[in-house]
């Protein structure tokens, strides 16, 4: 059955004839219509109709009993004329309805009617423009009068507001009042539309619910047409039953809707309002749960770095707009370093999102890998960007992702790499389109799990589902893709593609960066300029882009023809020579800012790296204010084209923007770890991983301890890598390699309960609860000891080093209650075997999960399990969320495939340990409970071939076995 309605059928017109009488055009079909101006108005008890009109010609012969509806037509005719529009449409008499079949087509085209009209003209019987002065503010008596007037309460007109482009508002006498644009503020005040939908914003843009709410205090002639004049406005077709009320007219709309956009939720129509912010509330708690990365940002940042026109060639190409319509279609954009793919990408994305704008059925989302933000190197974060995208766009939240949700404790709990899959792939199914565009694939930092999932969505063969992806040609990306994209499906980004591109470039930033405008002035030199630099570019953007920087520091002709002379031939050779340029007095500076930035846990701040620049390890204090760069875009002139700033809007949605400093590009960070910076010039910024990661811990370590005392709000907002040192100073910690022991040696100076370094890490960032803001106010007596954290976050040398200074092992505290439970919990298994050691109670009550076994046994960490019952853990101790470990283990069946295996295992050792299969407690009550609610079938049958007592519900589970 068709949800959207079809053509426009035939559509007669009026227009005055040359005696100044009316007449009809013939039947019109779409393409034969001429443009036109449309009436709106409220039906009187006056109105001449079809039938009349054929007796009547002219105003004079008009019966008095319909000359009230006439002055409304010649009204029309006389605006029409005068804004030269010959033909115009008035609804009382240019639809015949006798006709049921006319009618029937007439209403459900109404609608686009108006849409289509070049002008629509609104008369206002009820509102009189009778003041001398009427034009003046003081003397708009007939804004009370329009604000009353009848014609903002009826259902039809709230289609004829929202559909045309130009709307005109007259009063009783004919005078304008004001247009659509004009009034729009007033409008708004009335009716509660949006302005945007006001301005033109396409309807399909407002939610279901929002729509309903426009109409909820309109009023009808006839009770159906309280549905009948929605279906415009969401762009249904329906057959008119007007025997059947008005109920049961706006269940089949509602029905209508639902199967249009393939939703399962009801759509009420009462109580709209409050319906729509529910939806918006929990729309927003799911977006907030998956914990995306924001693409966005990468988006605007190249898109702005785009000249115009920059990309066509691809956009008009066939295998482009082949992909764009072909089902089930890939597309491989592939090239070499610098050769500009990600500012392609924001091309293509650009194209994609202006095409989707208009038709909710279709959508495109994006994800950029970026080697400066580890979040945006992450698959899932991927997934789960996608995802947020998709269901931004969705009409309604589906109801797979409302179940998920729901399934993982609200929210509590993230959900499994399997369970995203399917309801992404569940979501992507509601849309008619769906664009996906994915940059950088050699930038993630777990390519082969991205291949992996890029090829399970392969698989799934759907026919609505474009996918685009651009990388350099690297052999494990070409060898995965070739199993589902074929060669015809690939673009190559030769130097012939490119050049046309950086060309343009090239004599964009001529004619307008600063820098260079003195050389765009003589014809020659401009040209000289552009000749080496399309030479030397080979189609590389990045090698273009670096090159323009340098040459923008020649002052003199002498200058610039040197630079033209001697340009590097390599981007290594252009990163040797920028690196070289560094003067003396910034070398210190540019390595500190160049380690922190190739090797951050997240993208920097300029506030925060001009900090970075006055930590020297080789001091006491490391830390000198008296070093931080007044001015932190003075970051840019240090690291030259090595660097970059963008603007991001900061966390918590308050609109304040955020500048952060970045590599300039993926190619920088690869020369800077690489082994050929060591054969240049510049070999003394080579960067060694561990070496990097221990120099930023120890800085990070450094910074904390020299913290001013007491720790008020106003230091921390004058410490800008305050928090940055307490989130990440553990992770570079683990990550120093063969330098652990001697960078946790110098942890141990902050891991001290006398040390106030150590309340300061913990007010600024408490790793028990990370999602949570700083708080000052903590006090000492509410955190828990040194040991807790060691063994929460996984630090084994710390955990080691503080229980051979005498820490006591079993000490109380925390989320999980004690080191070893967090340890457990955490899969931390060589820090478990040493807590044992040292004589750790297994059996220790408290904590989220009772003990260490259901902690352990929750998170399938297999190896724990069995080394906590080798040491006397009591298999069926009661306590925690899930009563105990045989619960705790069977709640959490199938997160990912080894981890459903880990689970079933420890649910095998458990039971082979005596574990009470039919143990009562915990959220579920029992084991097999909790593991037939969470739907997994294989721990349903073990447990149930192991002698639990069943219960109607497993059946869900097993089906009919």
């Amino acid at each position: 059955m068709s949800r959207r309605a079809p053509s426009i059928p035939q559509m007669r017109l009026l227009y005055t004839t040359g005696n100044g009488g009316l007449g009809w055009t013939e039947d019109l079909v779409e393409d034969k219509i001429p443009s036109y101006a449309i009436l709106s108005h409220t039906w009187g008890g006056q109105e001449a109709t079809f039938r009349d009109l054929r007796n009547y010609s002219n105003l004079e012969e008009v019966d008095t009993k319909v000359k009230e509806g006439y002055r409304k037509i010649f009204f029309c005719a006389q605006q029409a004329m005068h804004d030269n529009l010959d033909y115009f449409w008035v609804d009382t008499c240019c639809i015949d309805k006798t006709n049921s079949q006319e009618l029937q087509e007439a209403i459900n085209s109404m609608f686009r009617w108006y849409q289509n009209a070049k002008k629509c003209y609104v008369y206002l019987p009820d509102v009189e423009y009778n003041t001398p002065d009427a034009d003046s503010e003081l003397g708009r008596r007939w804004k009370p009068a329009f604000r009353k007037s009848k014609w903002f309460t009826r259902g039809w007109t709230l289609q004829e507001l929202l559909a045309p482009a130009l709307v005109a508002f007259y009063s009783k006498e004919g005078d304008l009042l004001g247009d659509k644009q004009s009034l729009k503020d007033t409008i708004h005040e009335i009716t509660g539309i949006p302005v945007e939908a006001l301005l033109g914003k396409e309807v399909s843009n407002f939610s279901v619910s929002e729509r309903f709410s426009w109409a909820h205090n309109r009023q009808t002639t006839r009770p159906e047409d309280g549905a009948y004049c929605l279906l415009g406005i969401f762009g249904i077709h329906l057959p008119l039953i007007y025997s059947e009320g008005r109920a049961n007219a706006l269940k089949r709309l509602e029905k209508e809707i639902r199967e249009s956009f393939e939703q399962v939720a009801s759509i009420p129509v009462n109580n709209i309002d409050a319906r729509s912010r529910k939806q918006e509330e929990r729309l927003g708690e799911i977006c907030s749960w998956l914990s995306a990365p924001d693409p966005s940002t990468n988006y605007h940042k190249a898109h702005k770095q785009r000249q115009a026109e920059t990309g066509l060639w691809l956009l008009e190409s066939a295998k482009y707009a082949k992909w764009k319509e072909s089902a089930a279609s890939r597309l491989w954009l592939y090239g070499i370093p610098g050769c500009g793919k990600t500012i392609l990408s924001s091309t293509v994305i650009e194209h994609l999102l202006q095409h989707c704008d208009k038709d909710i059925s279709m959508v495109t989302a994006y994800f950029y890998f970026d080697f400066n933000n580890i979040q945006k190197q992450n698959p899932v974060l991927m997934l789960r960007s996608l995802l947020c995208q998709l269901l931004r766009r969705a009409v309604m939240i589906p109801k797979g992702v409302d179940v998920l949700f729901s399934s993982c404790e609200n929210g509590q709990r993230k959900p499994s790499l399997h369970a995203l899959l399917d309801v992404t792939r569940q979501v992507a199914q509601e849309f008619a389109h769906v664009y996906v565009v994915l940059d950088a694939l050699d930038e993630c930092s777990q390519r082969s799990e991205l291949m992996d999932m890029l090829e399970i969505v392969a698989g799934w063969q759907l026919d609505n589902l474009h996918l685009l992806m651009t990388s350099r040609k690297e052999r494990d990306i070409e060898t995965s893709l070739q199993g589902y994209v074929r060669e015809e499906d690939t673009v190559c980004l030769q130097r012939d593609v490119v050049d046309k591109d950086i060309q343009r470039y090239v004599q964009q930033q001529l004619s307008e960066k600063k820098n260079l405008v003195k050389w765009n002035k003589d014809a020659a030199i401009r040209q000289e300029i552009q000749a080496a630099l399309m030479h030397g570019a080979r189609g590389m953007f990045r090698w273009a882009v670096c090159q323009l920087n340098m040459l923008g520091e020649c002052r003199n002709l002498a200058m610039l023809r040197e630079s033209l002379a001697t340009l590097p031939e390599t981007l290594d050779k252009t990163y040797d020579r920028i690196l070289c340029a560094i003067s003396r007095k910034d070398c210190k500076y540019a390595m500190r800012m160049l380690q922190w930035l190739t090797f951050s846990a997240r993208p920097l701040s300029v506030e925060e790296i001009a900090e970075v620049v006055a930590i020297d390890m080789a001091r006491d204090p490391a830390f000198d204010r008296n070093e931080v760069l007044v001015d932190p875009l003075e970051a840019l002139d240090i690291c030259s084209s090595l660097v970059t700033i963008t603007t991001k809007e900061t966390d918590g949605g308050s609109g304040s923007a955020q500048q952060i400093i970045t590599l300039a590009h993926y190619s920088v960070q690869e020369y800077l770890v690489s082994e050929r910076i060591k054969q240049g010039s510049a070999k003394q910024y080579s960067m060694h991983e561990a070496e990097c990661h221990s120099a930023i811990m120890q800085g990070s370590l450094k910074y904390l301890m020299q913290l001013q005392q007491p720790l008020l709000e106003k230091v921390l907002d004058a410490s800008a890598l305050a928090k940055y040192s307490a989130k990440f100073w553990s992770s570079h910690l683990q990550k120093t390699g063969d330098k652990m022991e001697q960078a946790s040696q110098l942890a141990m100076s902050l891991m001290a309960r006398e040390e106030p370094a150590y309340l300061n890490w913990i007010r600024l960032h408490n790793p028990d609860i990370p999602w949570n803001a700083s708080s000052l106010e903590k006090g000492l007596n509410s955190i828990p000891m040194p040991l807790y954290y060691a063994a929460l976050l996984g630090l084994s040398t710390i955990t080691r080093l503080l229980l051979e200074k005498g820490a006591n092992v079993d000490a109380q505290g925390g989320g999980y209650g004690n080191a070893l439970q967090a340890a457990s919990e955490g899969g931390h298994e060589q820090i478990v075997k040493t807590l044992l050691d040292k004589g750790a109670n297994v059996n220790a009550q408290g904590g989220h999960y009772g003990n260490a076994l259901p902690a352990a046994s929750l998170e399938g960490h297999e190896q724990i399990v069995k080394t906590l019952l080798d040491k006397g853990a009591d298999v069926n101790a009661q306590g925690g969320h899930y009563g105990n470990a045989l619960q705790a283990a069977s709640a959490r069946g199938h997160e990912q495939a080894a981890s459903a295996r880990g689970h079933e295992q420890v649910v095998k050792t458990l039971l082979d340990k005596g574990a009470d299969i039919n143990a009562q407690g915990g959220n579920y009550g029992n084991a097999l409970q909790a593991a037939s609610a969470r739907g997994h079938e294989q721990i349903v049958k073990t447990l149930l071939n192991a002698g639990a007592h069943q219960h109607q519900e497993v059946s869900t589970i097993l089906g009919s076995e």
